[in-house]
C-alpha cells in the first residue's frame, strides 16, 4: 500500500518509495507505455481546444459539424463509436470465456455495414432535407407526434447511451488496474486517513475526466477529429494484437497447433464453456445487436453529419471490409491465446450444510487439491481441458473425514457423479493469473507476455495496444456523451422545459448533461465493482444489454424509410411495449428488483422468464423486438394513419427528389 500524507503545508510525497513501486509495478514494459498515453491524453485535449477554436455559434455545428464530414472522418468516427472497449476488452474477454464459438460474432459487421449503407444513408439524406439533428426530430416530425415518441426515443437514447457510457469508463479502470496493479493509496493528513483510492478508481476518473473536457469544449467537431485518430489507432491496435499473438507462439502454424491441442472441447464447439451460445443466440446477436447498434442516436447523427449519400455509402463499405479484417485477426486471436497462455478455471459443486464441522481431520495434500470445502459446499476446481475424477478410494477419504457422516457421504457421493458426467457443465472463472476478470485478457497477455517473447520491442507493441485500448473506450464515450447531450436538450428541454430558449443556452444546457451523465456513469462503474451482477461485470454483456434498447427504433427506422405503413400510435405503443421487453429479459431487471428489495416477492416472474428464456435461447436484442413488432403493427391498424402528403414527400427525398 502506497501512503499519500499531507502535514501542514508540506507534502510528503515519500519520492524515494514512489520511484520503487514504479519500477516494481512496471514490470517487463518499462515506462513506454505510460509516456505514450500521457502524450495521447494530452493530444485529445489540444484537439478539444482546437476544435473549439474551429467551431462556429449554434447547435449545428455543435452537434453535426456544420454537415461537412467527408468519406475519411466519417468512415473513421463511424468505426470508432461501434467498435468501442467493446471489441479490445469484451470481445476478447467472451472469446477467453466462451472458446471458438464467438467468433460467429464477427458476421456482425457486415450486417453493420449493411444498415449503414441501406438505412443510414436514407436517414443522412431526410437530415439534410428537413435540418434534423437528432432521432427524435426525424421521428416526431414523420408520425406527427410532438410528445410520445419524442419521449420514447429520448428513453431510448439515455437507456442506451448511459451503460455504453459506464462500459467506457469501467475499461480505463482496468486498464490502470492491470497496469499499475491493485494499489491501493491511502489519502489523509498526518497519522489520519481521510479515504482510500484505488487504481482502478484514479483510471476510470482520468478517462472520464478527459473525455468529458474535450467533448464540452470542442462539440462534434473535437468528436469527430479525435474519433479519427482514435479510429485509425483501434484499427492498427488489432492488427497488432494478431500480430503479436503469432510472434508469441512462433508462427500461425504453431498459435493453431496450441489451440487446438490445449483448450477444453466445449471452447471448440457450440455453445461455449457456459452452454449460453446457442446458433439461435449468435444468429439473433448478428441481426439484431449489428443493426440495433447502428441505428442508437450517435450513429444516427453521424449519417446527419456526413456530406452526401455518396460519402456515408463509401464509408460504410470501407468499414464493413475493414472491421470484420480486424476483429477475425485481432479479437479472435487474443482471445483463443489467452486461453492458451492462462487456462480457464472450471469448478463443479455439491452444497453441503456446515460441511466444515463434519470434518475431522485435515484434508490430505493431494486430495486437497482436486477438492476444495467452503461452507456450504464441497467443490473440485480444475485449469483447462483435464477435467478430473474423484475416485472410490478418494471418495472414502472425504467421507471418513466427516466421521462417516451419512448426509455428507451422500453430498461426497452427487459429487463423484457431477464430475463424472460429462453433460454437467462446469463453473466457468478467469485463470487466477487474470484476477481482474475476463475482460482484462488482452491487457493481461500485453503486459506479461509481450516482453518475455519480444524483448524491448514488447514494450513498443504493448504501448500501441494500450493506446488503442484507450482509443476505442473514449471514442465510444465521447460519442454517446455528445449524441446524450443532443436528445435530452433538443428533444426534453427545448421541447417541454424551456420551448423559447436561444440556441446559445440550449449548447450549454448541452454541456451540464455531458457532465451531470460523465459522473452518474463514473458512480456506476465505481459503485459496481465487485458486482454479483453479470451484465455489470462484463463490458460485452453491458454492451449487449444497452443494445437490447436501442434497436427497438430499428422498427420506425424501417417504416419511415422503407414501408411507411405504420402510424404515429402504432409507432409509440411498439416502442414502449420493446422497451419494457427488453427490460425484463435483460440482467438489469434482477439488479433492479435487488436494489429495492423486490427480489423475493418478485422471485416468480424472475423464474418464469427464465424459464421462457431457457426453451427459446436468444440473445437480449431480440426479445424487446418479439414484443414490439406485433404491437406496432396490431395498433397501427386501428389507429390514424401518417396524411398521405407527408408520406409522399418522404419516398421522393427517399429517391433522392427534392
Amino acid at each position: 500500500m502506497t501512503c499519500l500524507s499531507f502535514d501542514g503545508l508540506t507534502t510528503n510525497l515519500l519520492l524515494a518509495q514512489a520511484e520503487a513501486d514504479l519500477a516494481a509495478e512496471v514490470g517487463g514494459l518499462g515506462v513506454t507505455p505510460y509516456f505514450v498515453l500521457g502524450g495521447y491524453l494530452l493530444l485529445l485535449l489540444v484537439l478539444g481546444i482546437y476544435g473549439w477554436i474551429k467551431s462556429q455559434a449554434g447547435e449545428e455545428d455543435y452537434y453535426l459539424q456544420g454537415r461537412g464530414q467527408g468519406w475519411i472522418v466519417s468512415s473513421l468516427t463511424i468505426m470508432a463509436t461501434f467498435f468501442s472497449s467493446f471489441a479490445l476488452l469484451g470481445a476478447p474477454g467472451m472469446v477467453y470465456r466462451e472458446g471458438v464459438v464467438f467468433a460467429l460474432f464477427s458476421l456482425n459487421v457486415p450486417v453493420a455495414g449493411l444498415t449503414v449503407y441501406l438505412i443510414g444513408a436514407r436517414i443522412s439524406r431526410a437530415g439534410r432535407h428537413f435540418g434534423f439533428v437528432t432521432p427524435g426530430d426525424m421521428v416526431a416530425h414523420y408520425y406527427g407526434s410532438r410528445f410520445s415518441l419524442r419521449i420514447l426515443v429520448a428513453i431510448t437514447g439515455f437507456l442506451y447511451a448511459l451503460p455504453y457510457v459506464v462500459m467506457q469508463i469501467q475499461a480505463g479502470g482496468l486498464i490502470s488496474e492491470e497496469l499499475f496493479q491493485k494499489t491501493t493509496y491511502d489519502i489523509g493528513v498526518g497519522e489520519t486517513t481521510f479515504f482510500q483510492v484505488t487504481t482502478f478508481q484514479i483510471g476510470a476518473v482520468i478517462l472520464a475526466a478527459i473525455t468529458m473536457l474535450y467533448i464540452m469544449i470542442g462539440g462534434m467537431r473535437s468528436v469527430a477529429w479525435t474519433d479519427m485518430i482514435q479510429g485509425a489507432l483501434l484499427i492498427g491496435g488489432m492488427l497488432v494484437a494478431g500480430l503479436a499473438m503469432f510472434l508469441i507462439f512462433g508462427g500461425p502454424a504453431e498459435f493453431g497447433k496450441s489451440v487446438i491441442d490445449t483448450l477444453p472441447d466445449a471452447s471448440q464447439t457450440a455453445p461455449g464453456n457456459t452452454g449460453r451460445l446457442w446458433p439461435t443466440v449468435l444468429l439473433t446477436i448478428c441481426l439484431f445487436g449489428s443493426s440495433g447498434s447502428m441505428v442508437q442516436p450517435a450513429q444516427w447523427m453521424r449519417y446527419y453529419s456526413a456530406n452526401s449519400v455518396k460519402t456515408l455509402r463509401r464509408a460504410a463499405l470501407i468499414f464493413s471490409a475493414v472491421l470484420t479484417t480486424c476483429f477475425i485477426l485481432g479479437v479472435m486471436l487474443i482471445g483463443l491465446a489467452g486461453q492458451v497462455l492462462y487456462p480457464l478455471q472450471f469448478s463443479i459443486s455439491e452444497p453441503i450444510k456446515n460441511a466444515p464441522s463434519r470434518l475431522a481431520g485435515e484434508m490430505p495434500e493431494e486430495l486437497a487439491r482436486k477438492v476444495a470445502y467452503t461452507d456450504g459446499a464441497l467443490t473440485v476446481t480444475w485449469l483447462g481441458k483435464d477435467r478430473p475424477t474423484i475416485t472410490d478410494s478418494e471418495a472414502r477419504q472425504l467421507v471418513a473425514l466427516a466421521a462417516d457422516d451419512p448426509a455428507f457421504a451422500a453430498a461426497v457421493e452427487k459429487l463423484q457423479a457431477k464430475v463424472d458426467d460429462p453433460s454437467q457443465k462446469p463453473a466457468v472463472a478467469p485463470n487466477p493469473g487474470v484476477p481482474a476478470g475476463f475482460d482484462s485478457i488482452l491487457i493481461v497477455v500485453l503486459h506479461e507476455q509481450l516482453p518475455k517473447a519480444l524483448g524491448a520491442f514488447g514494450a513498443v507493441f504493448a504501448s500501441i495496444m494500450i493506446i488503442a485500448i484507450m482509443a476505442a473506450s473514449m471514442s465510444t464515450a465521447d460519442s454517446n456523451l455528445h449524441a446524450l447531450s443532443a436528445v435530452l436538450t433538443r428533444d426534453v428541454y427545448d421541447q417541454f422545459v424551456r420551448p423559447k430558449a436561444g440556441e446559445r443556452e440550449r449548447v450549454w444546457v448541452g454541456r451540464a448533461i455531458i457532465f451531470l451523465a460523465t459522473v452518474g456513469a463514473l458512480v456506476i462503474v465505481l459503485g459496481a465493482k465487485g458486482s454479483k451482477y453479470d451484465f455489470l461485470q462484463m463490458i460485452a454483456q453491458m454492451g449487449l444489454t444497452a443494445i437490447a434498447f436501442s434497436v427497438q427504433l430499428l422498427p420506425l427506422a424501417i417504416d419511415m424509410l422503407f414501408l411507411r405503413k405504420g402510424t404515429g400510435r402504432g409507432a409509440a405503443a411498439g416502442v414502449a411495449c420493446g422497451l419494457l421487453g427488453a427490460f425484463l429479459f435483460s440482467g438489469m431487471f434482477p439488479f433492479f428488483l435487488d436494489m429495492f428489495g423486490l427480489a423475493d416477492s418478485m422471485q416468480w416472474v424472475t423464474d418464469d422468464i427464465g424459464r421462457i428464456k431457457d426453451a427459446v435461447p436468444m440473445d437480449g436484442t431480440a426479445w424487446g423486438l418479439l414484443f414490439n413488432v406485433p404491437v406496432f403493427v396490431l395498433v397501427s391498424c386501428f389507429t390514424r394513419r401518417v396524411p398521405e402528403k407527408r408520406k409522399a414527400e418522404y419516398a421522393t427525398v427517399m429517391r433522392g427528389g427534392e
